[in-house]
């Protein structure tokens, strides 16, 4: 007798086991090409700087004062805006750092507000509290971004052309030109000497004339400006008119009238007063090269791309260097694109020798 037993047949009992990224081959592959895409979207659309597109979640508010002592900095300003900003809403912490002449009140937030509306309300706070400030105070407000530090500086050095001309040439020739370009945001003047006219009273002569300084300054104020008398209409066509009282020179300045007598005989400035050209006061000093210079940074805009910014700034200076006086050089002292750029290379350099890895 031969006993057999056969086991039941089975379509599986063979078949070798798939690796899992063969069964998933097709969503893996979709997902590859996806991130491709988006990543070479990315590579032309998103800004090219050192520091990523940051919005921190504070807001500075800068104030400057000329030299008012440090207690009635903290009295008249520091304090009154530190209680105003409190209404803003979100606002978590608020501190404070006053000095003489200058204060600076920073204000964190949580990190999902929205920074830009956020700075709309602080804007507004400062605004409703600037008549209540002193008149002198002039005051700043920011948001926190990388974009606060200058991409590119220049400096401008002369043997020949004085600090006040070097000044007037930058802040005036200079910046405006830069200013302009896409993807600026501001270009900052540093150095140099501050043109201006120095107006030193006689004392015997305020007091006979009964004149005090703040009729000096308030006169100067009055009589220094351009209005406009109105409309003229002329052949059917109506022409704005405009008067100038603006002065340019101490002759001209010495002719503002600051008061008239009883007997209507003007007192003018020139009578009680010696004017002369002069220089605003220099707290800091600014060199290139072992030379007194004008500094100027330009700084980009949040979303602005490092690199054509960058490239737009030197375009723009080579079309201004040949319009320069003779013996005023302009070169650069700092460049973050070059950082960009070289990092961009070596990113390049070791991806195309990868497969040596």
């Amino acid at each position: 007798m031969e006993l057999r037993s056969e086991a039941p047949f089975s379509g599986n009992a063979h078949k070798p086991d798939v690796p899992w990224f063969h069964r998933l081959s097709r969503p893996l592959l979709f997902l590859i090409v996806t991130l491709t895409l988006v990543g070479a979207y990315l590579a032309f659309s998103i800004p090219v700087a050192v520091f990523p597109n940051t919005d921190f979640p504070r807001i500075v508010i800068g104030v400057d004062n000329g030299v008012m002592p440090i207690d009635q900095m903290l009295v008249t300003i520091t304090r009154p805006l530190e209680e105003a900003v409190n209404s803003v809403p979100g606002l978590q912490k608020v501190t404070s750092i006053t000095s003489r002449g200058e204060a600076e009140v920073d204000l964190f937030f949580d990190w999902s507000a929205d920074m830009i509306l956020t700075l709309q309300r602080v804007d507004a706070v400062v605004a409703r509290m600037q008549a209540e400030l002193p008149p002198t105070a002039k005051v700043q407000t920011h948001r926190l971004t990388f974009a606060v530090f200058p991409i590119i500086g220049y400096s401008l050095t002369s043997d020949t052309v004085p600090p006040d001309k070097l000044w007037e040439i930058a802040t005036y020739d200079i910046k405006p030109r830069v200013n302009r370009l896409d993807g600026v945001a501001t270009v900052i003047v540093q150095g140099g000497r501050v043109p201006e006219f120095q107006v030193t009273p006689d004392p015997a002569r305020l007091l006979a004339a009964g004149i005090t300084v703040s009729d000096i300054l308030e006169a100067i104020r009055r009589t220094n400006l351009i209005d406009s008398p109105g409309l003229i209409e002329n052949e059917h066509k109506l022409v704005l008119g405009l008067i100038s009282g603006q002065v340019r020179t101490p002759e001209q300045i010495g002719q503002i009238v600051v008061k008239t007598t009883p007997s209507q005989v003007p007192i003018r400035l020139g009578d009680i007063a010696k004017i002369a050209p002069s220089v605003a006061p220099v707290y800091t000093i600014v060199t290139a090269d072992g030379k007194s210079a004008v500094l100027l940074n330009v700084n980009r805009q949040p979303d602005g791309n490092t690199l054509e910014v960058a490239n737009e700034v030197h375009a723009q200076i080579q079309e201004i260097r040949p319009t320069l006086p003779p013996g005023v050089h302009i070169e650069p002292f700092y460049d973050q694109s070059t950082i960009v750029r070289e990092s961009i290379a070596s990113a390049i350099g070791a991806l195309r020798s990868w497969p040596a890895w």
